[in-house]
């Protein structure tokens, strides 16, 4: 399998049409909001849940509604997230658990829509030769974990599930790129990390470690974000965005075959990784109850651990703005403004 490489735009070249380009001279009063009046910047995580978006591109469905998508690569909705409040993109990929750590901080970020519901996108590796057949052998073990993330979430919600309390678990903080390296170079005993860094570390030369289960029912939602400042007044252009979203999600339900060879294209993966991960992806537009429900789960969490500034909780509300994507395919909206 070949490594995932760093960071780097990435911007493929596909024939325009005229009529496309007429419609992306309307987008000029976008600015700042776009880097261009043409172009809109979209920090992509190097995963599989990206895939609506790489088909978009790949299919045309961005220059079909008038826009030119600049993907940047980044790896982690933290980053992704990082990228947007730094004025590198203008829209980000990250499961909701960046948004709610960004709202503790006060960054005014907010989720469009959730495009890719995931089951099974965070895995528990225990390392070959620690001796840890069992999550009830974690205590008192290093276990790898990207600190104030899904994963860190997902590893406590399961240490609980099955009766050990998180404190008794070293934890020690890694990059998910850098998973495979330390549990192969024995310094964490397991690790629990996102897709497509779980997959590397479980197969090929580089396999140091063996799965074990993971419980606790988490369900990862992987969204869309945009800073909230200007989102109100550019609603035009992320309606243009979830519109593509959109074609690009029947298409990947409708001709799953050619959307895993843009994945596997795109992420220069092989296909048994694409069989991997399949079966855990549901893709479909929403902003439901279950987000918001998550996320006061999150934001409970983050306060009663510590793993945020002591303060009042922020109000979910605040960090989804649900007008566009009612506008595209209102049955997904399952929440008021």
């Amino acid at each position: 399998m070949t490594s995932p490489r760093s960071a780097t735009p990435w911007r493929p070249v596909a024939p325009r049409r005229a009529a496309a380009a007429l419609a992306v001279a309307t987008l000029a009063w976008l600015a700042p909001g776009l880097a261009r009046a043409d172009t809109l910047r979209i920090a992509a995580s190097r995963g599989p849940l990206s895939l609506p978006l790489f088909v978009a591109q790949h299919e045309g469905f961005f220059a079909a509604e008038g826009l030119d998508a600049a993907f940047v690569d980044c790896i982690g909705g933290r980053r992704c997230v990082r990228l947007l409040l730094e004025g590198k993109a203008d829209v980000a990929t990250s499961a909701e658990m960046a948004v709610v750590q960004e709202a503790f901080a006060h960054a005014e970020v907010a989720i469009v829509a959730t495009m890719v519901h995931a089951s099974d996108n965070l895995k528990l590796i225990a390392r070959t030769g620690s001796g840890i057949a069992a999550s009830d052998q974690l205590p008192g073990r290093r276990v790898g974990v990207m600190v104030g993330t899904t994963a860190q979430y997902q590893l406590e919600l399961h240490l609980l599930d099955v009766g050990i309390d998180p404190r008794r678990v070293t934890m020690v903080a890694l990059q998910p790129e850098e998973v495979a390296a330390a549990l192969k170079d024995a310094r964490v005993d397991a690790a629990v990390v996102w897709e497509p860094y779980a997959y590397a570390a479980l197969h090929g030369a580089d396999a140091a470690g063996v799965r074990l289960p993971l419980a606790g029912g988490y369900i990862e939602n992987y969204t869309l974000v945009a800073r909230r400042t200007p989102l109100a007044q550019h609603d035009d252009a992320i309606v243009r965005l979830l519109r593509a979203v959109e074609r690009a999600e029947q298409f990947i339900q409708g001709r799953p075959a050619r959307a895993q060879a843009i994945l596997r294209e795109r992420l220069e993966l092989e296909q048994g990784f694409v069989d991997w991960v399949w079966a855990g992806l549901a893709w479909r537009l929403s902003l439901d109850q279950a987000l918001l429900s998550t996320m006061e789960g999150e934001m409970r969490w983050a306060q009663r651990e510590r793993h945020v500034a002591e303060g009042a909780r922020p109000n979910v509300l605040t960090l989804v703005h649900p007008g566009p994507l009612r506008t595209v395919k209102p049955a997904a909206v399952g929440i008021g403004d």
